[in-house]
């Protein structure tokens, strides 16, 4: 839905109508503090399968609806439901994951994963201006419904057992507070989205802060801001790819720690110097290091949490994560217009090397036997 922004202020011309674009596509995000309830209750797959389905039917709409020129607020209503829909989608898809792979490959398949988004994402980017420029903004409404068809498809051809669908006796209250229950007594869990948080909130304002850089101090064109902005990306990919292998060498738990240092350092040393093929190089390394902290995080997530729970914590974990980041892109909006880009950097990196250090020296045994206490599952050895 990135040309939806473009269409409606190209339609209206109101910059109040691209804030309620905006918050019609970001705000329902936070349902994932709670339909992890319904993901855990149904199956997986055809929770992934369903919200294809609805969300291509929605796209489809939406197509229709901007071709005979509805109003905004019919827009905003089915970007809206299009969003919350895929709040299912994300949960189901990571609680699947442990379903189709042995639990030693859960690193490597989470990395994939990673990796799959961070390639999709650049894609969509990559091509979306293009093709808003070559066709036009509905058109590819169009294309984003098929799309959908397309992932519906493909999901058809997997083939997993799933553990029979609990209908629940229990509220659904009762099994959200069992979810965050779980969050805050595992304690290995509990730090590893704390440190997430930590990051979402000091990377929020990346994008803004690299444009003031490329176009202010380093005095560069659009070309240099492109190649940044794809080194980030192909670094998080390239992460993603390795964490399998690089798992077998040394422990999750070392990967997430030397994960978010390398992300703080190459976020520091990115404002050293306004040179394209030094900023180009540190953060191609940053991108590295988050890929291998995204899917790290991801896959202690898979193996520490019972999969009968996996789908309210990736929730949660998804919603905690979107709130952190209009709290630190407020902040560093703020201080840009004191503070120089380039300390802006230091300021943004040093949270990340800071929470990757609070990880060292940690007994993973206690986090076991925590755990154990209080109810959560044991987090596996070596993490």
């Amino acid at each position: 839905l990135i040309a939806l922004p473009w269409y409606v202020f190209a339609q209206t011309g109101s910059k109040t109508a691209l804030a309620l674009t905006g918050m019609a596509q970001t705000l329902p995000v936070l349902a994932g503090l709670f339909v992890g309830v319904w993901v855990d209750r149904w199956s997986k797959l055809r929770t992934m399968i369903n919200s294809d389905l609805l969300r291509a039917l929605l796209s489809l709409l939406l197509f229709a609806m901007v071709q005979i020129h509805a109003s905004l607020w019919v827009l905003l209503v089915l970007v809206l439901l299009l969003q919350f829909i895929g709040t299912f989608f994300s949960p189901a898809q990571s609680s699947l994951i442990p379903l189709l792979v042995d639990d030693e490959d859960i690193p490597a398949a989470s990395g994939m994963n990673q990796s799959g988004s961070a390639a999709a994402q650049m894609i969509g980017l990559l091509a979306g201006g293009a093709l808003v420029s070559m066709l036009n903004a509905p058109i590819l409404f169009l294309l984003n419904g098929i799309t959908f068809l397309v992932s519906v498809v493909s999901l058809f051809f997997i083939r997993v057992q799933e553990p029979k669908a609990n209908t629940g006796t229990s509220s659904l209250v009762d099994e959200w507070i069992d979810g965050m229950k779980l969050i805050v007594r595992s304690s290995m869990i509990l730090r590893i989205t704390i440190a997430a948080l930590v990051a979402n909130f000091a990377f929020a304002p990346y994008d803004v802060l690299i444009t003031a850089w490329v176009k202010e101090t380093m005095h560069g064109q659009a070309y240099a801001f492109g190649i940044i902005e794809g080194a980030i990306s192909v670094g998080v990919i390239v992460g993603g790819l390795f964490l399998g292998a690089v798992s077998k060498r040394i422990s999750l738990k070392r990967v997430f720690i030397l994960g978010m240092a390398g992300m703080g350092i190459g976020t520091v040393l990115l404002g050293v110097e306004p040179n394209l093929y030094w900023d180009t190089s540190v953060i191609l390394v940053a991108g590295i290091a988050m890929g291998l902290v995204n899917g790290s995080f991801s896959a202690v997530a898979m193996q520490s949490v019972p999969k009968s729970m996996l789908g309210r914590v990736f929730g949660t974990l998804t919603a905690l994560s979107a709130l952190a980041s209009p709290v630190g892109m407020a902040l560093f909006g703020w201080l840009m217009l004191h503070l120089p880009v380039s300390i802006l950097f230091v300021l943004m990196g040093i949270p990340s090397i800071l929470s990757g250090l609070s990880f060292v020296g940690q007994s993973t045994q206690a986090d076991a036997t925590d755990a154990a206490e209080s109810g959560p599952p044991t987090i596996v050895e070596g993490v």
